[in-house]
């Protein structure tokens, strides 16, 4: 069952009258956004081969050697084969430098380079690294990308948008109040939701300091704050805006 870990808190940001709202014809539009911080329950790991030979065939069969061994770990760490994709093949050759010896035909080929990707997507994150040790001795030597990522984004973009539309009726409620007027029902209004994923070594901090108005639930989920191993999966942002026009009355 989700649990908020820690109670509910409200933040509430008024800046300056004519950076947030705009009145045209008695009217007064605000924003509003919100964040939730979501425990992560699923990972994509993007592990890649690549192989370089003089020779084409002996490229390509030590890189087919390579995938095929990764796909059987994945099988041995429980992954379903539907949650494993190859989502990236590239053959290349490789030419010796221009000052090299030529051909009558042009630059001779040194060797022969070809690289695959491998997208998993792992349903339980306690056994990401075992799972990345595993693809690591198969024969991956590369890896591109670790995605963390909840499979109820949608659930949790419904509640962000909720907070985010409250805090900003609240932001109108509160500068008409001081102006000793009101506000009708909401005109009009409009959202966009973001995050939901979060990438090993990116940020989530980014333009939250020109957020209008802000509420904040702290984290939703059961436990998942722990460090296991050399791995910290923390928490992934959900965050919804958005924009309300309100009629002021006397």
């Amino acid at each position: 069952m989700i649990q908020y870990t820690v109670p509910m808190r409200i933040l509430f940001f008024l800046c300056a009258l004519p950076l947030c709202a705009q009145s045209n014809d008695n009217r007064l539009a605000v924003t509003g956004d919100a964040e939730i911080k979501v425990q992560p329950d699923r990972v994509v790991i993007s592990v890649g081969v690549e192989s370089r030979n003089p020779s084409l065939a002996i490229a390509k069969t030590r890189n087919d050697q390579a995938i095929a061994a990764i796909l059987k770990a994945t099988l041995a760490e429980v992954v379903a084969p539907a949650d494993v994709q190859t989502d990236f093949i590239e053959i290349n050759p490789v030419y010796q430098e221009r000052n090299a010896i030529e051909s009558r035909e042009g630059y001779l080929i040194d060797h022969y380079r070809i690289h695959k990707t491998v997208a998993i997507t792992l349903r339980d994150v306690s056994r990401f690294e075992r799972l990345l040790s595993a693809v690591l001795t198969a024969g991956a030597n590369r890896v591109y990308g670790v995605d963390f990522q909840t499979s109820e984004l949608r659930k949790y973009r419904d509640q962000a948008r909720e907070l985010a539309v409250k805090a900003a009726i609240e932001k109108a409620t509160a500068m008409s109040s001081a102006a000793g007027l009101k506000v009708s029902k909401p005109e009009s209004i409009s959202a966009y939701s973001y995050g939901g994923g979060s990438a090993y070594g990116r940020s989530n901090r980014a333009g939250n300091m020109m957020q209008n108005a802000s509420q904040n639930v702290a984290s939703v989920g059961d436990g998942g704050d722990e460090v296991s191993g050399t791995m910290a999966p923390g928490r992934i942002s959900v965050r919804a805006s958005v924009s309300l026009t309100f009629r002021l009355l006397p």
